[in-house]
């Protein structure tokens, strides 16, 4: 009994030992995440990715490219924090009559949080408020992409006297499904979901990435992950709000339709052939798996596809005057295709001058 209760202790002691380490690095880590935050901080304002502005209860990050007298305000899909980056990346690509105000949403990269239940209407009010604080007047252009075509359908339905015209990126629409009760369970709580948190307000998430990841050669990949970094949508009260609102948040905007004719194009981005897939593959991992360029291009032509793509047209011509034009490849159409996209916003801004 003596040498067990002896194995015993030394487990105690070894165990011990190790929750103590476990706290320190916990602690370090958190430090060390402060730390790194401001220095993200103070590499945005440095790099002009920070100018915030009174949305109403919080700050909004508006960030402005170009000078020219078509502005189109650009609208996060998302969780997309570093959106604001990839659209200066973009705009290199706009002619010089084009200017790219890009907005945010509460919780997302320097935007602040805010107290209120994160709706539609919200989220529409605070951006107007935010834009006019930040002295841009309408009437603008609206590009919301992938979510933000919730808000970009509620915002030209419902103040249609501040929209010149609407450009839907690949934007969710009323063809889009409804998120199940499973789904929203992952996104805004759980298990899982309280783990990856916890790593992350503790900075072990911040140390682990800092010490595995590479130098990219992207001249902006820096400010992208500050971004990132400084406050993970995911975990965001405000983020989480805005999920498990999702679906109302859909049945309000669909709710606000009545076809009018401000113009608008709805830019799809389905694969047409199957070296569109490729193509894809190529620009993603830089080669082509071709087991997985088959199957997904079997996919496109699924009878779940096809319905998606049928009910998605009777939403363009539902909101009227819509039309759409189709630009094989990636969701994030704007990285893949640049000069294709531009082409098609000049055509569309020129249109409605």
């Amino acid at each position: 009994m003596g040498v067990v209760r002896k194995i015993f202790k030394v487990i105690g002691r070894i165990l011990l030992v190790l929750l103590i380490l476990i706290v320190i690095a916990i602690i370090a880590s958190f430090i060390y995440q402060k730390i790194a935050q401001k220095k993200d901080r103070e590499l945005l304002e440095r790099d002009g990715f920070s100018h915030l502005y009174d949305a109403g209860d919080y700050k909004m990050n508006i960030n402005i490219y170009g000078e020219g007298e078509n502005k189109i305000i650009v609208m996060p899909g998302n969780g997309h924090a570093e959106f604001t980056v990839d659209m200066k990346k973009f705009s290199e690509h706009l002619s010089d009559d084009i200017s790219l105000v890009v907005v945010t949403r509460p919780g997302y990269g320097l935007c602040g949080e805010t107290k209120h239940d994160v709706t539609t209407e919200y989220i529409v009010d605070s951006t107007r408020t935010a834009l006019k604080n930040a002295g841009v007047e309408a009437p603008y252009i609206l590009m919301p992409h992938s979510l933000s075509g919730i808000y970009g359908t509620y915002w030209e339905n419902t103040y249609p006297d501040e929209v010149s015209g609407v450009i839907f990126l690949d934007s969710v629409n009323e063809a889009y499904p409804e998120l199940t009760d499973e789904e929203l369970k992952e996104t805004t709580s759980g298990l899982m979901f309280g783990v990856t948190k916890f790593l992350y307000k503790s900075g072990v998430l911040r140390a682990i990435n800092d010490i595995t990841s590479k130098d990219s050669s992207d001249e902006y990949a820096k400010d992208a992950n500050a971004l990132f970094a400084l406050n993970p949508p995911a975990f965001s009260k405000s983020h989480i709000s805005e999920m498990k609102n999702f679906n109302s948040n859909m049945k309000t905007a669909w709710a606000s339709i009545k076809s009018n004719d401000i113009p608008k194009i709805y830019i799809s981005t389905n694969y047409q052939t199957i070296q569109d897939v490729r193509d894809y593959l190529m620009f993603m991992d830089g080669e082509v798996d071709e087991a997985k360029a088959q199957e997904w291009f079997g996919d496109e032509q699924s009878d779940r596809e096809m319905e998606y793509r049928t009910n998605r047209s009777k939403y363009i011509e539902k909101v009227g005057n819509c039309k759409e034009v189709n630009i094989s490849g990636s969701h994030f159409i704007y990285e893949q295709k640049p000069d294709e996209v531009a082409k098609v916003i000049k055509e569309f801004a020129d249109s409605i001058k």
